[in-house]
């Protein structure tokens, strides 16, 4: 598995601007990192049309929730696609952008993102665009083998992006009860890097 870590992965203007827009972006609850995942948290697609084979329930799926829609809007989020697109997935569209919000006790459970045909073919990012993040708070971003082991466990900070390749079983870790803000993620993916 090819993991990456890229600090300051977006301009300090348009992070900042990506702040004001989600401040003011409505959240839907009871979103699960798993169809049999045990907790659930607050959650927003953006980018879900179901053009590969997946493991979402009919109703989440939108066909026209697609890149190309994301990224004909002039919001940061549709920005940072377009670059995330460019810098990191080959120009190539990606097939799930989302936003996952989470608190003290909304708990992710372990998942992997795309069906297991897709291993060794995929590649995910996430961004942290939080402002600030106290590493008291929790919250890493970890990736297991198949043989339940942890293999790399990765900090929150902010404007932080997670890069991985293969679809490994990987999970957010749950928060302290001292933390004061939500942890916010912002997910990309595709399940075919070619």
């Amino acid at each position: 598995m090819n993991l990456q870590v890229i600090d300051d992965a977006v301009p300090a203007a348009l992070f900042v601007q990506f702040q004001d827009w989600f401040a003011n972006l409505a959240m839907l609850p009871g979103w699960r990192a798993s169809k049999t995942a045990p907790g659930s948290f607050w959650h927003r697609n953006f980018v879900l049309s179901g053009i590969f084979n997946h493991h979402y329930s009919p109703g989440a799926v939108n066909p026209g929730m697609t890149h190309e829609a994301l990224i004909s809007q002039t919001h940061p989020l549709a920005q940072i696609a377009r670059q995330f697109s460019e810098q990191h997935f080959a120009g190539l569209a990606f097939s799930r952008v989302w936003i996952n919000v989470q608190g003290f006790g909304e708990d992710a459970a372990v998942h992997r993102d795309f069906e297991r045909e897709y291993d060794g073919q995929s590649r995910a990012a996430v961004w942290y665009p939080m402002p600030a993040w106290d590493m008291d708070w929790a919250g890493d971003f970890t990736v297991w083998n198949d043989e339940e082991e942890i293999v790399r466990s990765v900090a929150i900070k902010p404007n932080r992006l997670v890069i991985f390749d293969g679809n490994p079983p990987h999970a957010a870790r749950p928060l302290s009860r001292f933390a004061t803000e939500r942890r916010v993620s912002v997910a990309f993916g595709r399940e075919v890097m070619e």
